[in-house]
């Protein structure tokens, strides 16, 4: 036989016994669905007539940016990702109670305050009719809970309940949860799961009443083959002061991150290290500075757009990130939710966030 021939027989047997290189790779995406509506307006008044007027500019936002029409792209995307884990945060609950007995605890003035308990919008089953039997729920962990009497109308003279005389036509119900989905067919063999929350949080007061905003961490063990490793999911703070996140990265570091085994951390950080014509703001990097020791394996700049109606709004910075320790190489990165063909017949882009994709290769 040829020395040319011999080669030849060689190479082939040794990449036929050679593992293939997507034997060890797995894909995986963070993404952050918005919650529909931003909360200052009502976490951040300075009184109860305040805050029930605040939620009524909540209320109407949410209805506005259309969960169940935003649903149906958001799917479309994590599908086409083919992503083995998917980390989702702001997957929003929303109760209703109508008409309004005043809210309920821990913001609630009145005394006997019964939590809303009709459901307006669930984010996770609108998402999963979406999704089919392409992906399920691997695990749900519920973070800030809080109800308020809501001035849908504006119009103080409509009110209802204990606080008519504030113009609560209705009590609305947020609870925040993060999620792990995983596509089925994946060859990730996935194990125990485990969550929890931050004792850093922010708390602000309202009324002279506290609201605590509690963030924290969901997580499942997982293996590829004899590759094992840890998938961890979280959204750090996004109000107050910046060291609070700072404080809740830590938290990480000496919670869910402490092992061993590697470790794949998504999620929205409100925190990063570079900015897109525009300067940094102080602390902005603190909590992602706290991670040390960790790659960023994520394409940059998916946040955030100020309105989802606008059809020129652009991504500028970063906070959604793919994190692995030890550092894990990436295959491939990339944003998804800026495409125009995605917004919905309604104008509305998936989301006020882009979500995160990245391909990378395990270790061992």
């Amino acid at each position: 036989m040829k020395t040319s021939r011999v080669l030849a027989v060689l190479v082939a047997a040794l990449a036929a016994s050679a593992p293939a290189a997507d034997a060890q790779e797995i894909t995986v995406m963070t993404r952050n669905v918005f919650l529909g509506a931003d909360l200052n307006p009502a976490i951040g008044a300075p009184g109860i007539a305040e805050a029930i007027n605040g939620a009524g500019t909540v209320w109407n936002e949410l209805q506005a940016t259309q969960f169940p029409e935003r649903a149906v792209p958001l799917a479309a995307e994590i599908k086409a990702s083919k992503a083995d884990l998917v980390g989702l945060q702001e997957v929003a609950l929303w109760h209703v109670q109508q008409p309004s007995d005043g809210g309920a605890p821990p913001i609630s003035p009145v005394a006997g305050a019964t939590a809303a308990t009709t459901v307006a919008f669930d984010f996770l089953a609108l998402l999963q009719a979406q999704l089919g039997s392409s992906y399920k729920v691997v695990v749900v962990q519920e973070e800030f809970q809080a109800e308020l009497p809501v001035n849908a109308d504006g119009n103080v003279a409509t009110g209802t309940g204990p606080l008519a005389s504030l113009g609560a036509d209705l009590d609305a119900r947020l609870t925040m949860r993060d999620v792990i989905l995983v596509r089925r067919g994946s060859k990730v063999k996935l194990g125990k799961t485990r969550g929890g929350h931050f004792k850093t949080r922010y708390e602000p007061n309202v009324g002279g009443l506290e609201i605590p905003v509690d963030r924290g961490w969901v997580s499942v063990e997982a293996r590829l083959g004899q590759r094992k490793f840890r998938f961890v999911n979280t959204h750090l703070e996004a109000f107050g002061d910046t060291k609070i996140r700072e404080a809740q990265a830590k938290e990480l570091l000496t919670g869910p991150l402490k092992t061993k085994t590697q470790v794949v951390l998504v999620g929205d950080l409100n925190s990063g290290i570079k900015r897109h014509n525009q300067p940094e703001k102080p602390g902005d990097d603190l909590a992602f500075k706290a991670l040390k020791g960790f790659k960023d394996n994520g394409a940059r700049q998916s946040c955030c757009f100020s309105s989802l109606t606008d059809p020129r709004a652009a991504f500028d910075h970063t906070v959604d990130h793919v994190l692995t320790k030890p550092g894990l190489k990436t295959v491939r990165a990339r944003v998804t939710g800026n495409d125009p063909a995605a917004r919905t017949p309604s104008g509305l882009w998936p989301s006020d966030h882009g979500g995160v994709i990245s391909r990378l290769r395990l270790r061992g």
